[in-house]
């Protein structure tokens, strides 16, 4: 996985409203189930309020052995959880 990250002015993403821009999700995602649900109840109850899903796989920490995150794996899941969903 590379680091090259491309930034874009919010006025590109496509987002037409003039209401404050929604971003909802868990703050970590901690399991394939937990994402799949989460999704599709933002996609079925609050479609027309949540502009953009957020899901948070890694979690830095300035503690050892508190949990990081599901990592790299948690890029499938919300993958395949958002594509269900349109």
């Amino acid at each position: 996985m590379g680091t090259d990250i491309q930034v874009l002015p919010i006025n590109s993403w496509g987002i037409k409203t003039k209401k404050p821009i929604v971003i909802a999700g868990p703050c970590s995602v901690e399991n394939e189930t937990q994402i799949w649900e989460t999704i599709q109840a933002l996609a079925t109850h609050c479609s027309e309020q949540v502009h953009i899903i957020r899901a948070g796989i890694w979690k830095p920490r300035t503690r050892p052995n508190m949990f990081e995150g599901v990592g790299e794996k948690g890029l499938s899941w919300v993958k395949k959880a958002a594509q269900s969903v349109g």
